[in-house]
């Protein structure tokens, strides 16, 4: 049912669906939410050799300019085979199978023309897990292109700034892969 809820979309690049909430503190921009609600309404995905970068987000702005999740899956063909369904844990160690980063760069603005002295709110996963319910893998699978997860408590954490910025999320998200024209960067 959920499939063809999906493929009523479009062809639309960036369309997905999810939901991602939790308590978010940033000390330094006055951020002290324990009930934040990303309210994704941007979904992508990149794939590099056997590798996926997903990007989770509030608007279609660049990351410099909006809050969002950044998920790189170091092996796709790893879940695809052995993870489905699976929890798998979210690490802050380079070599760890799923790593994470939550970006607050509309909630909490830096850089010109807001203050330049301000440092961008980034925060790296050092904990909780996420399960991927289908991956694409189009090593294994090219037809099949849904993405769709559940990000079950992972903690993130600002090793600059331990103990004035840290969140714990959680949530799903689902949506297509699609290939289109490279985003344009720049206005």
């Amino acid at each position: 049912m959920l499939a063809l809820g999906l493929a009523s979309w479009g062809c639309s690049i960036g369309q997905g669906q999810g939901e991602i909430t939790g308590a978010v503190r940033a000390d330094d921009c006055g951020l002290d939410d324990p009930d934040f609600s990303l309210e994704p309404s941007f979904f992508g995905g990149e794939v590099t050799g056997g590798q996926l970068n997903i990007r989770v987000q509030r608007g279609t702005d660049l990351e410099s300019h909006a809050d969002g999740l950044s998920i790189h899956i170091r092996d796709v063909n790893e879940i695809k085979q052995n993870r489905l369904g699976l929890p798998i844990p979210v690490e802050d160690d380079y070599l760890s199978l799923v790593q994470m980063s939550f970006y607050l760069n509309e909630a909490c603005p830096s850089g010109f023309p807001s203050d330049h002295r301000a440092q961008p709110v980034v925060m790296q996963a050092s904990g909780g897990e996420i399960r991927f319910d289908s991956i694409y893998a189009p090593d294994l699978e090219p037809g099949d292109t849904l993405v769709e997860a559940e990000l079950i408590g992972v903690t993130f954490t600002d090793r600059e700034h331990p103990d004035g910025r840290a969140a714990t999320l959680s949530g799903t998200f689902s949506f297509f892969q699609q290939r289109g024209a490279p985003a344009q960067r720049f206005p």
